[in-house]
C-alpha cells in the first residue's frame, strides 16, 4: 500500500513508520519541516496543494497535532484555539481534502487519546479535542462510501511519562500502540475507535 504518514518523527510517529516499512508498505513520510514532504495541516490552501502534488493513495495515518494542557484557570481562548486549529482542524483537513485524492477503497488512520474517554485536571482542551475527533469519525464514516475512516485512541505512552518525569509503569510502550495503528488498516467497519489498552 502506498501510505502517507504524517507525523513520522515523534515518539509515536517513529514506531509507527517502523512497522509500516516492515510490513512492506510505501510510506511518504510528511512533518512540518522535515521528511519527504513538509506540510502545515492546520492550512487548508497547503493540505489542497500538497494532495494534488501527491496523487492516489493507498492509507492516511495522522499521529501528528498539538493543544495545550492546564486547568481552566490558565488556560486563555487562543490556548484552546491551539488544539482546535492544530491537532483538531489539522486531522480534519487531512480528511476532508484527501478523500478527493485517495483511492477508492483508501483509508484514514486518525488520532485521539485515552484523555476522551477518561478526562483528569487540567485535560479540558484535550478532553474536548479528542472527543471531537472520535464524533467527528463516527459521523463521517456514514458519507464515506467505500473509504473508511478509524481513530486510534492511545493512552499514556510509556516513553512520553518518562519524558515528563512520571512514574511509567502504567503506561504502553510507543512500539505496542504503534502496533494499533497497522491494526486500523484492515478493520471491516469503518468509524471504529480503536482503544489500546495497557
Amino acid at each position: 500500500m502506498k501510505v502517507i504518514l504524517v507525523g513520522s518523527t515523534g515518539t509515536l510517529g517513529k514506531k509507527v513508520l517502523q512497522q509500516l516499512e516492515s510490513a512492506g508498505h510505501r510510506v511518504l513520510t510528511v512533518n512540518r519541516s522535515s521528511g519527504d514532504a513538509q506540510l502545515d495541516m492546520q492550512s487548508a490552501e497547503a493540505v489542497e496543494a500538497f494532495f494534488k502534488k501527491v496523487g492516489a493513495f493507498d492509507a492516511l495515518i495522522a499521529t501528528s497535532g498539538t493543544a495545550k494542557w492546564g486547568n481552566i484557570g490558565a488556560l486563555s481562548g487562543q490556548d484552546y484555539m491551539l488544539g482546535l486549529q492544530s491537532k483538531l482542524m489539522g486531522q480534519v483537513n487531512l480528511v476532508h481534502i484527501g478523500r478527493k485524492y485517495a483511492a477508492e477503497k483508501a483509508v484514514f488512520v486518525l488520532t485521539s487519546g485515552v484523555l476522551a474517554q477518561y478526562p483528569m485536571e487540567g485535560s479540558s482542551s484535550l478532553t474536548m479535542i479528542n472527543s471531537a475527533i472520535e464524533g467527528y469519525a463516527r459521523a463521517v464514516s456514514l458519507e464515506l462510501d467505500q473509504q473508511k475512516i478509524q481513530v486510534v485512541s492511545p493512552g499514556w505512552v510509556k516513553e512520553t511519562m518518562e519524558m515528563m518525569g512520571m512514574d511509567s509503569s502504567e503506561g504502553t510502550a510507543a512500539s505496542e500502540v504503534a502496533t494499533y495503528y497497522l491494526k486500523a488498516l484492515t478493520v471491516e467497519e469503518s468509524g471504529t475507535v480503536l482503544q489500546v489498552v495497557g
